[in-house]
């Protein structure tokens, strides 16, 4: 027994150093495949917020577009009114004229019924 005694524990040694490499690679293993997973999770979260944040800022373009349309239909329907008050002020002062005219011309003819030439 003493003969295989050397054997044995050189057997045994190997065993265990076979043992040790395969648990290491084993653990080694399951590290990156946990370190993976933590990275991929950190990584959708990531693709996640960034995500939502472009959907956000879209949003917010898409609404400030439609308030400056708004805006703009806005200043051609004020831009429209304004027009349509100076043609009326237009006509006013036209009608304006005219009755100033009429009306110094009916004075100048009652005058000239006072004073006969």
């Amino acid at each position: 027994m003493d003969a295989n005694a050397p054997d044995t524990v050189e057997v045994k040694r190997k065993v265990n150093a076979a043992a040790i490499v395969a648990i290491t690679l084993a653990c080694v293993l399951v590290f990156e495949k946990l370190v993976g997973f933590v990275h991929t999770s950190d990584y959708q979260a990531r693709a996640k917020r960034s995500e939502a944040l472009l959907n956000g800022q879209e949003q917010r373009a898409q609404r400030s577009e439609e308030y400056f349309q708004h805006i703009e239909e806005d200043q051609k329907r004020i831009h429209a009114l304004i027009d349509r008050q100076e043609q009326a002020n237009a006509r006013f002062q036209q009608v304006l004229s005219t009755w100033e005219r009429q009306q110094k011309e009916y004075q100048a003819y009652l005058d000239s019924l006072k004073h006969p030439q």
